[in-house]
């Protein structure tokens, strides 16, 4: 079978089901030309984003396709309204990562034939269980942004007020360790450097924008911080679980089903999670296991998509 994969992240997420159908045998074109549509006995687009919506406006582009044409609605092309300027009816099957995803499209949309929900997960295989050290000092916070920049909806300012509080309050070193890099949002930008020095956080924190080895780079960390507002599902605190370590992650939609009992109703109570006693690596890493691994994924959508 020849499948061709449209992924506008360019294999960010998609890698793997890629590699997964490869191993089954399979042809696997990645984020072909259009010249391709017609070689296809299946076309998957990875997000509903403007490359769905060019395809399935334009006769000439779906008029070329006589396979199955099946597309995933992320997070972002939700929001920004392109999944529901997709033309439906030329698409085969459509599979959602969360369910308020799945709850915001379906009602504006003629909904294809198929619709799945299919969590995602991550290879586990990759990260191994942090060394059951004692904690600092200094005790190390670790907040990752997924696309390396900081945006407002990330909360980065909360994270900085966690981490003055922690200051005071406790007296011990505390540090925090961050995975990015400014965004172009120059109002929100300031408002993190006013911050950095009105609370005399400078010293405190560690910036690294870019990451190869994100196993090693959270072994010494000792807690997880992401105080979003918006996530679709976040393979950043995946990876952190399954390394071991301490979730402490905000009320965004979805969190109470996706990430119960480790999502935080207030502020409040993140401060006083990270400060509780109870710590178990082990059962961090079981919830990824059992709830996000990738091989269960991979098995759900080839399934969902007729793939062998």
């Amino acid at each position: 079978m020849k499948i061709l994969i449209f992924d506008s992240w360019k294999g960010k997420f998609s890698l793997p089901i890629k590699e997964h159908w490869e191993s089954l045998g399979h042809e696997v074109l990645f984020h072909p030309t259009w010249d391709k549509l017609p070689e296809a006995d299946l076309v998957y687009f990875y997000q509903a984003d403007n490359g769905l919506v060019e395809f399935t406006t334009q006769e000439a582009l779906w008029g070329a396709v006589k396979c199955p044409v099946y597309a995933g609605c992320i997070d972002i092309e939700v929001w920004a309204g392109q999944a529901t300027a997709v033309q439906w009816s030329k698409v085969t099957g459509v599979t959602f990562i969360a369910e308020h995803i799945a709850n915001m499209v379906l009602p504006k949309i003629n909904p294809p034939p198929k619709v799945a929900l299919i969590k995602p997960g991550i290879n586990l295989d990759k990260f191994t269980l942090k060394k059951p050290e004692p904690h600092g000092p200094p005790i190390k916070l670790a907040y990752v942004v997924g696309d390396k920049r900081i945006w407002d909806v990330k909360r980065f300012d909360i994270c900085l007020m966690l981490l003055r509080d922690l200051l005071d309050t406790t007296g011990y070193e505390w540090q925090l360790y961050v995975r990015g890099t400014y965004s172009t949002h120059e109002q929100y930008n300031d408002y993190c450097e006013h911050l950095l020095d009105n609370l005399g956080l400078r010293e405190n924190v560690i910036w690294t924008e870019r990451v190869e080895d994100m196993n090693e780079w959270l072994e010494d960390k000792d807690f997880f911080l992401l105080p979003s507002t918006k996530e679709a599902f976040s393979y950043a605190t995946a990876e952190a679980m399954a390394k071991g370590i301490k979730p402490i992650i905000g009320n965004w939609r979805s969190a109470d089903i996706n990430w119960k009992p480790f999502y935080c109703k207030t502020i409040g109570q993140m401060f006083s999670r990270i400060l509780e006693s109870n710590y178990d690596p082990q059962a961090y890493r079981k919830f990824i296991e059992e709830n996000y691994n990738e091989k269960r994924y991979l098995d759900e959508l080839s399934k969902f998509l007729e793939i062998s």
